[in-house]
């Protein structure tokens, strides 16, 4: 397991009542889109449950919003900075397979690896149909909204 350091002090997962990793369609749309994605993103700038995600995760959003929804760099950069600011920042070893997805195994590993209590995600086709998942509960973003609200 690599857990890279985060510019600024990632709030310890054991300090908030809630982990959670946001997935990279979750984080695209807030970026891209706004929206509930955009409000997800709202709490976890704003430190309201302990963030975990990945590098893959980081690449994929780096990857898509500027090729294919052509994102300029330098807004999608400023974005990931703050992210990887405000969360603790795992390596998947690509090690275990759970499902035969390769990049959800990936995202899956990080959320295991960050110990988290939810995986927000809007990836109905792989990931949302599995929860609960070996205590892992995965959710879209909506669902999370109402859980944060309730904290």
């Amino acid at each position: 397991m690599v857990r890279l350091p985060s510019n600024t002090a990632a709030r310890s997962t054991s300090a908030l009542p809630l982990a959670a990793c946001v997935d990279a369609n979750v984080l695209i749309s807030a970026l891209a889109f706004g929206g509930k994605p955009q409000l997800v993103v709202d709490h976890l700038l704003a430190g309201d449950f302990a963030s975990v995600t990945g590098e893959n995760i980081l690449a994929e959003v780096r990857r898509n919003a500027t090729s294919k929804l052509k994102l300029p760099a330098a807004k999608v950069d400023t974005f990931l900075d703050d992210i990887r600011d405000t969360s603790s920042v795992y390596v998947p070893t690509g090690a275990i397979s759970y499902i035969t997805h390769e990049k959800d195994n990936l995202v899956l590993e990080v959320a295991f690896m960050g110990a988290v209590d939810i995986l927000v995600t809007g990836d109905m086709k792989h990931l949302l149909p599995l929860s609960p998942f070996r205590g892992l509960t995965i959710e879209p973003p909506s669902v999370f909204l109402t859980r944060l609200g309730g904290l």
